[in-house]
C-alpha cells in the first residue's frame, strides 16, 4: 500500500495538473487508489492502546514491521507512552512515529516536547494527507474539471464500492468523535494543548482537529451527490447536524462551517433525491414510505435550543420541497388516502417554514456570514447551486406560489411609516440591516433578500433562468410598502449581474411593466427634491426640509440598480440608455441628503465612467458643479488654522460622519475620484491639480483613520482600501524627473517657509515620497496595518466578513512600499539630511523588518507573498547586510556582523521559498557577490590566535560560509541564465586560475585539450583552492588540556569532574550551553555556581588562607574554562571552513567540470594536496575524514576522465589512437598518489571511520591503475583494427602502452611491499589509545548542528561506489555503511604498515571495517606477483581466521537484524578472498586453501543453508536501497560459496588419478552430498527463464559435478538424472533467440544469456566426456521406445541431441561470426555514419545516458565505436567458446565412430 503522501501526490499530480493526465500518471492514479481501497475503507482507524504493547515498548526494545529490533531509551519510552495516552494510539505505532519523525527531521538534541510534537505533527500529516486524498477524488467525480470521462467514470465506480462499504458512516462517527474531550477527540483534560500543524507552527491540537472536522463535512457533503444516502444515513447526519449546531454559534468559524456541511448535505440530499430522473440512481427516500413518516416526526419535533432551531428549519425547508416535488409525482399513482396524509404533512412542513421565516435564517444565519462565505469555494459553489435549485422548485410549485402570495399580500398591508430626518439619518447609514431587522416578521421581504444573495453570489445561475423571471413579474406588481420595494430592486440589482441580465432589467423598468416602478421614477424624484430645496434655500436662508428616510431607501435600492445596469450592460447598448445623467449629480452639494444616499449616487456616477470618454469629462464638470469642493486650508504665520466654516467633504467627513461613526460618502467620494484619475490620459501637469484631493486623502481621511470610531468594521477597511488606492495611483502615474530635486523643496528653507510653499507647485508623488523618507503619518498608517501580523490577518481573513478588504489592504501596503523603494534612491542623496532612504527608516525598528519578511508565509493570496520576497530582495536587511559585506570595514569590530551576515545569506539561499530571488539577487552585476571575495578574505591570511582569538574564529566562519555560498550557486545555478552562467564561470576561474566557459553552450560541449601525460614540471598559477587549504591547514588549539586541580588535599576534583561529564545544558541543571553557532560550550556562570555549591558543602572548616587559595583556584579553574571555550569554538571553525572548502571543490570537479581546462592536473594537484593535508601532523580525525571524502571525489573523477572522447580535435572524425590516447597520469604521478595515500594510512592517529575512507581510495586506485587501456575494448579487437589500419606507429605505441601497464604494476607492488617490509621485522606492535579527559569526551561539537552536518554526505554521485572486476558488488553496501556505522576511534600511536593495519582491521574491526579490509586484502594479492603478500597473509593466520569465521557462522536470525546482515557481508568478503587466493595463484593457491581444509569448514557453515531458513526480505533502510534491484537475496552467500569451490575443483584435472581418488574428490564428494538440498534445488531451476544470477549458479553446479560425479559408482542422490534432464531441455532447441533469447529484453542482456546458456551447455557436455572417459559409457543414437515408457531408466542423452546440439552452435557460430564481421565493418566505416545512425547504435547499446543534447558528433562516434568494440569482443568470445564446444561434441561422436568402427571390423 502507498504512503498517504504518496497517495496524496500521485491524486493531486493527475487530477489537479495545468493539464490533462498523461498514461503513466492515470496509471500510477489507478495503481495508488487500488493500493489504498483497504486504508479508504477502514478510513482514518487506528489500533488502540494494549497492554501488552505498552509492556513491550516498556522493556525499552520494540520490534516493527520489516525493521530490526529499535532500542529505545527512557526518554522514548516517556514520549510514547504519552503519545499514546493523548492520541488514544497503540504504543507500538507511537514508536513507528517517532522513528519516522526522526527520519523526517532528527530528533537528536532536542527536547522532548518539541520532539512529541514533531511525531504528532506527523501523524496529523499523514490523516491530513490521506483525508485531502479523499476530498480531491470525491472533487473530481462530482465537479467538472475538464477530465477524461472515461477516467471519471472508473474512479466513481471505486467511490461507490468504497461507500457501499461503510465509509459514509465511518464519516459520521469520526465528525461526532472528533468532537469530544477525550484522547480520541480533541484531547483530554490531561493532554498537550499545542502540537505543529504541517507548515511546522504551534497551534492548538483543537484546531487541527477542527480543520479535520470540516474536512470530513466536506467529504460527507460530496459523497451524497456520488451514492445516494439511505435512510439510516439521513437520520445519522439530521442527529449529528444537531449536536454540532448547539455550540456552533459560541465557537470558533469552522465549528458554524462545520454545521454548515451537514446543514446542506441533508438540503443536496433530500433535492437530488427528489429531483432524480436518471435511471441508474434512482430515488431512495422516495420509496421508503416508513422513512418519510419517521423522519417527519423527527424533524417536526419542537426545539427548544434556538442555536439549533435555525439550522432544524433550514432542514425542514429542504423536507418540505422534498414532499412537495414527491408529491406532485406521485399523485397519479397514490391512493387517495396516502396522498391526503403526504399533502398534509407537506402542508404542516410548509406553514411551519413560513411562520418561522426560514428565509431570514437562510440569509442571515448562513449566507451573509463569515464563515459561509470564507468557506472552501467549491463547496460554497455547490451550496449555492442546490439553493437555486430548492428554491426555484419552491418559487415554481403550485402549494408554495400560493403560500408565496399570501406572504406578499400580508408584507403590502403592513405599511411601514416614514422616519424624520434625524432618526434616519443616525440609522438609515446602515438601512438594510435595520430594515431586516424591522421586517423579521414579514417572510416575503426575507424572501426577496435571499432570492437576491444567492443569485449574487453566482450569477451564472441567471442564464436561462425563465422560472426566476416569472417570479420577477409576480413580485414587482402593485407595490405599496418601502420595505418590499427595496427588497424587490435588491432583486434587480442582482439580476443585472449579467449582460443578459441588465438588458433585461433595463427593458423592464424602461417599460410599462409596473405601474410604479421604472427609470422615470428614479430620475424624476431626484429633480423633485432639487427643486424643493432650492426653493427652499430661495424661502429660508439655510434651512432645508428633511429628507423622508423611505425615499431615501427606495432612491439607493434605485441608483444601486442603476450602477448593475449599467456596469453589465453591452458596451454598444448601454450609451443610449440614459442620456441625461445630470440628476445623478444635483443633491450632492445639499447638507442635509443622508450620506449613505450621497454614496450610491456616486457608486452609480462611477457607473458611468466607461461608457464614453465624453461622459467621462461630463462627470468631472457636473461634480465641479454640484457636489461638494475639498478646502485645503491654508497656515498662517502663528502656525493657526485660518479658515472659515464652509461644509465641503472635509467638514462632512469630520464632523458628520464622524459623529454617526459611518462613512458612505467620503468612501465613495474616493472611489469615485480614484476611477475618475486613473482614466486620466494627460498627465503632464505630473497631479497639480489633484493636490487639494491628495492633502485632503492624507491630512483628513487615512492620516487619523486609526483614531476614528466605527460602526461597521468594513467601511473602516473600505476607507483604507480607497486611501492606498490613491496613494499606489500617484506613484504609478507620475515619475520623478531630474527637475523635481531642485525644485520640488529647498532644504535650507525652514520648516515655516516650506509650509507656507502654494499647493499648486507641489506635486503629489513627491509629497508622498517626503511622508516616507521621513518616516510621517502616511508611512506610519501603513506599518501599522502590516504590523498586525499575518496571524492576525490569517484570523480576520477567516472569521470576519471585512477580511478580504483587510487582506486587500495588506497587499496595497506592500506594494506600495515597493512602488516607494524603487523611487527614493534617486532622492535621497539630494535631501540628506532631513530624508532618508525608506530602508534606513525601516531599520529603526527591528519590528517593520520582520513584519514585512513575516509575511513570506501568509499563503492565502500569492500576491503577499511575491510581495514580501521582492521587498526582502531590494531593500531590507539585505541591501543593508549587503553594503556591510561590501568592503568588509573594521573587521576587528564588525567580525561577527560580517560572519553572521554571510551565514544569513546562505541560509536564505538555501530555503526554497527564498532560494530563488535571493541568488537571482546576489548573482547580478550590480553585486558580483559570488566572486567578489574569493581575491580578498579567502585567502588573506587569519589573525594570530594570541593576538585576537575571537576575530581569528569568526573570520573562519565567514569563510566557510562564503564558500558554501559559492558551492551552493554551483550545484543550483541554470546556466542558461545569463547573470547565473556569468557568476559560475567567474567562480570557476577564479577558484582554479583558469576555464574554458567562452564557448560554453551546453553541459559537455567544452572539448579541452589533454596531454598524453601529464608534465608535472609545467608551472603555472597556484589553484586559489589549493590556497584556501592552506589557509585552514594549522595545528588545531588544545581542547584536551588537563583542567587544574582544586585544592587536592580537600579531594574535590571527582565532584569536579562528574559535574563536566554531565552533558546536560544550565537550563537542566547542567553546565554547559549551546552557542549562536551549535557549539556546545561551558556556561561559565553556571560552572562558577556549581564550584561554589561544591566548595560550601566541603568548606565550611577551611581557614582565611585555605579560602583564599579556594577563590584563587576557582578563579584559574574558570580561566580554564574560558580558554577552553576559545579553542572549541576555533576547532568548530577551523572544521567548517573546511567542510565549505570541501563544498566548493566536490561540486566543482562533480557538476561543472566541464567548464575546466587541464581537468586531469587540477584533479591530481586537488587529490595530492587533500593526501598531504591529510597526512600532516596537524590535521585532527575529523579534517581528515573530510579530506578523504574529497580526494575519493577526485580519484573517481579521475577514473572517469581517462576514457573520455579526447579533446582538442577540430575534425569530426574518430580513429583507433583515439582509444589508445588515454589521459592517464604519468608512472611518477601515480608514484606520488599512492606514497601520500601510504603516508596517510600510517599515520599514527587514525580511526576506523577514516580507514574505511582510505581503504575505499587505495581500492579506487588500483582500480584507475588495473588498465590504461580502456576495458571496455578488447585486445583482440584492437589489433585487428590498428592491422586493418597499416598503422606501425600505433601498433608500437600499443607496445608501449603494455610495458608501461607491466611497469606501472610492478611499481606499485614494490611500494606496498617496501612499506610493509620496514615493519614486518617488529616483534610485537604496541596500540596506546589516548586517555581523554571527560570534558573533552562530553564537550564537543554539536555533530547535528547544520554547520557541520557534512562530515557523512555527499552532494554528488562521484560513482565511488563500484570496483567491478576487483571487488564483489557487495563492496557498495560498505562504502555507504562506513559513513553510518563508525564504532571505534581508537587512534593508532604507532606508525605500522598498510598491510598490518589492514589485517589489523580484519581481524579486530567492527563488522563494516573487515569487510572493507577484506576487500584491501584482496586487492594486495591482485598485484602480488612474488606471493609476497600471501606468505603474510599466511603467517598472520588470515586466511584460517577467515575459514573460522566461515565454519562458526550460523543462520539463526540472520535476516532479523542489522548487525546480522553486516557479518553476512563481512562473509561474502571473506569467501572473495579465498577466491581470489586460489585464481591469483593457481594450483598453489588452491592446494593451500585445500591444506587448511576449506572444504570442510564450508560444510559445516550454516552459510548455505540461508536459502532454505532465510526469508528474501532485507530489512532496514540502508541493505534496501541498494539490493532493491537483485532479485535473489536469499542466495546472497550460495554464489561465492559455490564459486570458491569451483575453483579448488580445479585440482582435479591437475592431480594425478590415485591422489584424486583418495583425497580430492572425496572432499569435494563429501561437500556435495552434505548439501544435496542445496544442489538438488539448483539443478531443479527452470534454465529456459532464469536470470543472469541463477544461470551462474547452476552453471557453477554442473561444472562442479562434472568433475568430480564421474568418480561416484552409484546415482543415489539423483544428480545424474538431474543433469540429464537438463541436457535434453537444453541440447534439444532448435534457436537459442526462439526461446530463451526474449528480444523484449535489451540486447546486452541478451548477449550475456546466449554465453550464459553455451557455457552451461559446455559444462554438461564435459561432463558427458568425463562419462564417456572414465566410465566408459557410452550413449545410443536415439531414444529407445521402452525406455521412454519406463520411468524408473535413466533418461541418458543420445547422439541424435548431441548432433542437435552441434548444429546449434554451427547455427550460433556463423551468427556470431556475421555479427563481427558487420561490427568490425561498421566501425571501420563510423566516420561516415550520419547522426542520425550513430544515435541508433548508441540508443541500441543502451547508452544514452552517456551522452547529451548538445554533445557533437565526434563524442557520439566515439561512444559508438567503443560499443561497437565491447560488442565485437563479446561476439569473438562467444565465438571462442562455441569453437571449444564444437570440439568437445565432436570429441564424443568421433569416440562413438571409432567404436563403431571397431566393431565393425
Amino acid at each position: 500500500m502507498v504512503s498517504p503522501r504518496e497517495l496524496l501526490s500521485t491524486i493531486e499530480a493527475a487530477l489537479l495538473g495545468p493539464s490533462p493526465p498523461t498514461p503513466t500518471q492515470r496509471i500510477e492514479l489507478m495503481h495508488a487508489i487500488r493500493s489504498s481501497i483497504p486504508a479508504l475503507k477502514s478510513f482514518l482507524s487506528y489500533p488502540g492502546p494494549s497492554a501488552s504493547d505498552r509492556a513491550q515498548v516498556e522493556s525499552k526494545e520494540v520490534r516493527l514491521k520489516d525493521l530490526p529490533p529499535i532500542l529505545l531509551d527512557d526518554t522514548d519510552v516517556q514520549i510514547a507512552l504519552k503519545l499514546s495516552d493523548d492520541l488514544n494510539l497503540n504504543e507500538i505505532e507511537c514508536v513507528r512515529l517517532l522513528v519516522s519523525a526522526n527520519k523526517e527531521w532528527v530528533l537528536f538534541g532536542r527536547e522532548p516536547l518539541e520532539m512529541f510534537r514533531l511525531a504528532a505533527c506527523l501523524w496529523y500529516m499523514e490523516r491530513r494527507d490521506l483525508i485531502t486524498s479523499l476530498y480531491t477524488v470525491f472533487r473530481a467525480v462530482v465537479l467538472d474539471q475538464g477530465l477524461d470521462a472515461d477516467l471519471v467514470a472508473v474512479i466513481q465506480k471505486h467511490l461507490e464500492d468504497i461507500l457501499n462499504s461503510g465509509l459514509r458512516q465511518r464519516l459520521i462517527m469520526l465528525i461526532k468523535e472528533l468532537n469530544r474531550e477525550e484522547a480520541a477527540g480533541f484531547g483530554g483534560p490531561n493532554a498537550e494543548r499545542y502540537v505543529l500543524d504541517f507548515r511546522g507552527a504551534i497551534v492548538e491540537r483543537q484546531a487541527v482537529v477542527s480543520r479535520e472536522r470540516l474536512s470530513l463535512s466536506h467529504c460527507l457533503v460530496l459523497s451524497a451527490l456520488v451514492v445516494r444516502m439511505t435512510p439510516k444515513d439521513v437520520k445519522d447526519v439530521f442527529v449529528t447536524l444537531k449536536d454540532c449546531a448547539a455550540d456552533a454559534n459560541s465557537r470558533s468559524t469552522i465549528h458554524l462551517q462545520i454545521a454548515f456541511s451537514l446543514l446542506f448535505t441533508l438540503v443536496i440530499t433530500f433535492i437530488s433525491d427528489a429531483l432524480s430522473t436518471v435511471p441508474d440512481k434512482p430515488s431512495v427516500l422516495s420509496n421508503d414510505p416508513s422513512f418519510k413518516h419517521e423522519f417527519h416526526d423527527l424533524v417536526m419535533a419542537t426545539v427548544n435550543d434556538p442555536n439549533v432551531e435555525g439550522f432544524i428549519d433550514g432542514v425542514r425547508f429542504a423536507w418540505a420541497v422534498h414532499l412537495m416535488i414527491e408529491q406532485e409525482r406521485s399523485t397519479s399513482r397514490e391512493v387517495s388516502g396516502a396522498l391526503s396524509r403526504d399533502l398534509a404533512s407537506t402542508y404542516l412542513c410548509l406553514e411551519h417554514v413560513c411562520s418561522h421565516n426560514v428565509f431570514k435564517f437562510f440569509l442571515s444565519g448562513v449566507l451573509q456570514t463569515a464563515a459561509y462565505q470564507n468557506d472552501d469555494e467549491d463547496m460554497v459553489y455547490m451550496y449555492n447551486g442546490y439553493l437555486h435549485k430548492m428554491m426555484m422548485c419552491f418559487l415554481s410549485h403550485p402549494l408554495s406560489r400560493d403560500k408565496v402570495k399570501e406572504m406578499k399580500e400580508k408584507a403590502m398591508s403592513a405599511l411601514s411609516p416614514y422616519v424624520s430626518s434625524e432618526l434616519g439619518d443616525n440609522i438609515g447609514d446602515s438601512f438594510d440591516n435595520k430594515q431586516v431587522a424591522r421586517m423579521s416578521c414579514q417572510p416575503f421581504v426575507s424572501l426577496l433578500y435571499l432570492v437576491s444573495e444567492i443569485y449574487q453570489k453566482e450569477p451564472e445561475l441567471l442564464y436561462g433562468n425563465e422560472e426566476l423571471w416569472t417570479f420577477i413579474h409576480f413580485a414587482g406588481e402593485d407595490h405599496t410598502n418601502i420595505d418590499t420595494l427595496v427588497a424587490f430592486l435588491t432583486l434587480l440589482s442582482t439580476l443585472a449581474s449579467t449582460e443578459e441580465g441588465a438588458s433585461k432589467v433595463f427593458e423592464l423598468l424602461q417599460g410599462k411593466m409596473f405601474r410604479s416602478i421604472g427609470w422615470s421614477t428614479l430620475f424624476d424624484c431626484l429633480s423633485i427634491y432639487d427643486n424643493t430645496f432650492k426653493q427652499a434655500l430661495q424661502t429660508s436662508g439655510n434651512l432645508l426640509p428633511d429628507f423622508q428616510e423611505g425615499d431615501a431607501q427606495a432612491l439607493v435600492a434605485y441608483l444601486n440598480v442603476l450602477k448593475k445596469v449599467v456596469e453589465n450592460g453591452n458596451p454598444s447598448e448601454r450609451k443610449g440608455w440614459f442620456p441625461d445623467i445630470e440628476p445623478l449629480f444635483k443633491l450632492l452639494g445639499y447638507e442635509n441628503v443622508p450620506t449613505y444616499l450621497k454614496g450610491a449616487l456616486r457608486s452609480a456616477i462611477a457607473a458611468f465612467i466607461k461608457v464614453s470618454p465624453t461622459l467621462k469629462d461630463t462627470i468631472w464638470n457636473y461634480l465641479e458643479q454640484y457636489d461638494l469642493p475639498v478646502v485645503v486650508s491654508p497656515v498662517g504665520s502663528g502656525g493657526q488654522l485660518m479658515s472659515t466654516q464652509v461644509y465641503d467633504m472635509r467638514f462632512e467627513l469630520n464632523e458628520v460622519e464622524s459623529r454617526r461613526e459611518r462613512y458612505p460618502s467620503t468612501i465613495s467620494f474616493l472611489n469615485l475620484l480614484n476611477a475618475l484619475i486613473a482614466e486620466e490620459k494627460d498627465v503632464r501637469d505630473r497631479g497639480r491639480r489633484f493636490v487639494g484631493i491628495f492633502k485632503f486623502v492624507c491630512d483628513h481621511v487615512f492620516g487619523p483613520f486609526p483614531q476614528r470610531a466605527y460602526i461597521d468594521p468594513n467601511e473602516k477597511w473600505q476607507l483604507v482600501v480607497a486611501c492606498l488606492q490613491h496613494f499606489q495611483m500617484v506613484l504609478k502615474m507620475y515619475d520623478i524627473r531630474d527637475e523635481d530635486v531642485e525644485t520640488a523643496v529647498d532644504m535650507s528653507q525652514s520648516s515655516d517657509v516650506m509650509h507656507t510653499s502654494s499647493l499648486e507647485t507641489q506635486l503629489p508623488a513627491l509629497e508622498l515620497l517626503k511622508d516616507f523618507m521621513s518616516g510621517k503619518i502616511v508611512f506610519r498608517n501603513i506599518m501599522s496595518i502590516i504590523l498586525l501580523g499575518v496571524d492576525t490577518i490569517i484570523c480576520e481573513r477567516t472569521s470576519q466578513t471585512y477580511g478580504q478588504l483587510l487582506e486587500n489592504a495588506v497587499k496595497l501596503s506592500l506594494e506600495i512600499l515597493i512602488l516607494v523603494v524603487e523611487k527614493d534612491v534617486f532622492l535621497a542623496d539630494f535631501w540628506r539630511p532631513l530624508y532618508q532612504p525608506l530602508d534606513i527608516i525601516l531599520s529603526q525598528d527591528q519590528d517593520q523588518i520582520i513584519a514585512l519578511l513575516e509575511y513570506v508565509r501568509y499563503d492565502f493570496l500569492p500576491q503577499i507573498q511575491q510581495c514580501s520576497i521582492k521587498i526582502m530582495s531590494i531593500l531590507s536587511c539585505l541591501k543593508v547586510i549587503l553594503d556591510n559585506l561590501e568592503n568588509l570595514l573594521k573587521p576587528d569590530i564588525n567580525g561577527l556582523l560580517h560572519e553572521f551576515g554571510f551565514q544569513l545569506l546562505y541560509e536564505l539561499c538555501l530555503d526554497p521559498l527564498t532560494g530563488g530571488p535571493t541568488m537571482d539577487l546576489l548573482s547580478t552585476k550590480k553585486y558580483q557577490f559570488f566572486s567578489k571575495h574569493l581575491e580578498t578574505i579567502c585567502v588573506s591570511p587569519l589573525p594570530k590566535r594570541s593576538h585576537n582569538q575571537s576575530l581569528r574564529t569568526s573570520m573562519l566562519h565567514e569563510r566557510a560560509w562564503l564558500l558554501k555560498l559559492l558551492a551552493l550557486e554551483l550545484h543550483v545555478a541554470d546556466m542558461s541564465v545569463s547573470t547565473h552562467r556569468e557568476a559560475c564561470l567567474s567562480i570557476l576561474s577564479l577558484s582554479f586560475s583558469q576555464f574554458a566557459g567562452d564557448n560554453y553552450k551546453g553541459p559537455d560541449l567544452s572539448q579541452t585539450s589533454e596531454v598524453d601525460s601529464i608534465d608535472m614540471h609545467r608551472t603555472m598559477k597556484k589553484n586559489k583552492v589549493l590556497e584556501l587549504l592552506d589557509v585552514v591547514q594549522f595545528r588545531s588549539p588544545d581542547i584536551a588540556i588537563q583542567c587544574p586541580q582544586l585544592l587536592p588535599t580537600f579531594s574535590i576534583d571527582v565532584q569536579v569532574n562528574d559535574i563536566l561529564k554531565n552533558s546536560a545544558t544550565s537550563e537542566m541543571g547542567g553546565v554547559y550551553y549551546f552557542s549562536d553557532r551549535g557549539d556546545r560550550l561551558l556556561d561559565l556562570d553556571a560552572l562558577h555556581e556549581k564550584l561554589w555549591q561544591i566548595c560550601t558543602q566541603v568548606g565550611s572548616h577551611f581557614n582565611e588562607v585555605e579560602m583564599s587559595e579556594l577563590r584563587t583556584s576557582i578563579q584559574q579553574f574558570l580561566r580554564w574554562a574560558w580558554r577552553y571555550n576559545k579553542n572549541l569554538e576555533e576547532q568548530a571553525a577551523q572544521l567548517h571552513m573546511l567542510t565549505g572548502w570541501s563544498h566548493i571543490v566536490e561540486v566543482s570537479i562533480s557538476k561543472r567540470m566541464p567548464l575546466l581546462e587541464y581537468r586531469s592536473q587540477i584533479l591530481f594537484e586537488l587529490l595530492g594536496a587533500s593526501l598531504s593535508a591529510a597526512a600532516s601532523p596537524d590535521c585532527t580525525l575529523r579534517m581528515a575524514v573530510i579530506l578523504s571524502n574529497v580526494a575519493l571525489t577526485c580519484m573517481a573523477k579521475l577514473r572517469d576522465e581517462r576514457f573520455l572522447c579526447p579533446g582538442g580535435v577540430d575534425s569530426d572524425s574518430v580513429t583507433c589512437l583515439d582509444i589508445i590516447s588515454v589521459k592517464q597520469l604519468s608512472i611518477g604521478a601515480c608514484h606520488s598518489i599512492l606514497y601520500k595515500l601510504m603516508m596517510a594510512i600510517l599515520k599514527n592517529e587514525s580511526s576506523e571511520t577514516l580507514r574505511r575512507r582510505q581503504y575505499a581510495l587505495l581500492l579506487s586506485y588500483f582500480q584507475y591503475c588495473r588498465s590504461i587501456l580502456n576495458p571496455d575494448v578488447p585486445a583482440s579487437v584492437l589489433r585487428y583494427l590498428l592491422h586493418e589500419e597499416h598503422d606501425e606507429d600505433d601498433e608500437l605505441n600499443l607496445q608501449k602502452i603494455g610495458k608501461e601497464q607491466a611497469e606501472l604494476e610492478r611499481a606499485n607492488f614494490s611500494i606496498i611491499k617496501k612499506e610493509a617490509q620496514a615493519i614486518i621485522d617488529l616483534k610485537r606492535y604496541n596500540t596506546a589509545y589516548c586517555l581523554l579527559h571527560p570534558l573533552v569526551v562530553h564537550s564537543c561539537i554539536d555533530p547535528k548542528f547544520s554547520t557541520f552536518g557534512y562530515l557523512d554526505e555527499k552532494l554528488d554521485d562521484t560513482d565511488l561506489m563500484k570496483f567491478p572486476g576487483l571487488c564483489p558488488s557487495a563492496l557498495s553496501r560498505y562504502l555507504e555503511f562506513a559513513s553510518v556505522f563508525s564504532t571505534s576511534l581508537a587512534p593508532f600511536t604507532t606508525k605500522r604498515s598498510p598491510s598490518i593495519k589492514v589485517t589489523k582491521d580484519a581481524m579486530q574491526g567492527s563488522e563494516v571495517g573487515k569487510a572493507l579490509s577484506f576487500y584491501v586484502l584482496d586487492a594486495f594479492l591482485s598485484i602480488d606477483h612474488e606471493m609476497f603478500f600471501l606468505n603474510q597473509l599466511q603467517s598472520r593466520g588470515i586466511l584460517r581466521s577467515c575459514l573460522m569465521d566461515i565454519s562458526n557462522f550460523s543462520c539463526k536470525d540472520t535476516w532479523c537484524s542489522l548487525e546480522s546482515m553486516q557479518r553476512i557481508s563481512t562473509l561474502e568478503a571473506q569467501l572473495s578472498l579465498l577466491l581470489r587466493v586460489s585464481h591469483n595463484y593457481g594450483k598453489h593457491g588452491a592446494q593451500i586453501l585445500l591444506s587448511m581444509c576449506t572444504l570442510e569448514h564450508l560444510g559445516s557453515s550454516g552459510a548455505v543453508f540461508l536459502q532454505i531458513k532465510g526469508s528474501s526480505r532485507w530489512v532496514g533502510p540502508a541493505a534496501g536501497k541498494d539490493l532493491a534491484g537483485e532479485p535473489d537475496k536469499q542466495r546472497l552467500l550460495v554464489t561465492p560459496i559455490l564459486r570458491l569451490v569451483s575453483s579448488l575443483t580445479s585440482l582435479v584435472e591437475s592431480s594425478d588419478y590415485l591422489e584424486v581418488k583418495n583425497k580430492i574428490v572425496r572432499e569435494v564428494l563429501d561437500f556435495v552430498k552434505g548439501y544435496q538440498s542445496i544442489f538438488d534445488q539448483i539443478l531443479r531451476e527452470d534454465v529456459l527463464v532464469a536470470e543472469e544470477l541463477t544461470l551462474e549458479r547452476i552453471n557453477l553446479v554442473v561444472s562442479i559435478l562434472s568433475k568430480v560425479w564421474p568418480y561416484v559408482e552409484n546415482d543415489e542422490h539423483g544428480f545424474v538424472q538431474g543433469l540429464f534432464a537438463m541436457m535434453r531441455v537444453l541440447f534439444s532447441f532448435d534457436s537459442v533467440s526462439s526461446s530463451f533469447v526474449k528480444p523484449s529484453d535489451p540486447l546486452e542482456s541478451q548477449r550475456k544469456s546466449e554465453f550464459l546458456i553455451f557455457q552451461l551447455c559446455f559444462s554438461l557436455s564435459s561432463y558427458l566426456y568425463s562419462l564417456m572417459k572414465r566410465k566408459l559409457m557410452r550413449f545410443s543414437v536415439m531414444d529407445r521406445p521402452r525406455e521412454l515408457g519406463d520411468p524408473g531408466t535413466q533418461q541418458q542423452p543420445t547422439l541424435y541431441l548431441l548432433l542437435g546440439l552441434l548444429n546449434l552452435v554451427t547455427t550460433s557460430l556463423e551468427r556470431a561470426g556475421e555479427e563481427k564481421f558487420l561490427l568490425l565493418n561498421k566501425i571501420q566505416d563510423i566516420n561516415e555514419l550520419s547522426r542520425q545512425e550513430v544515435d541508433e547504435i548508441i540508443s541500441l547499446c543502451m547508452k544514452q545516458d552517456c551522452i547529451s543534447p548538445y554533445d557533437n558528433i565526434r563524442k557520439r562516434r566515439y561512444i559508438a565505436m567503443i560499443e561497437m568494440c565491447r560488442m565485437a569482443g563479446n561476439r569473438d568470445q562467444l565465438i571462442t567458446l562455441l569453437l571449444q564446444l564444437a570440439e568437445l561434441v565432436l570429441n564424443i561422436l568421433l569416440f562413438h565412430l571409432q567404436d563403431e568402427y571397431e566393431l565393425l571390423c
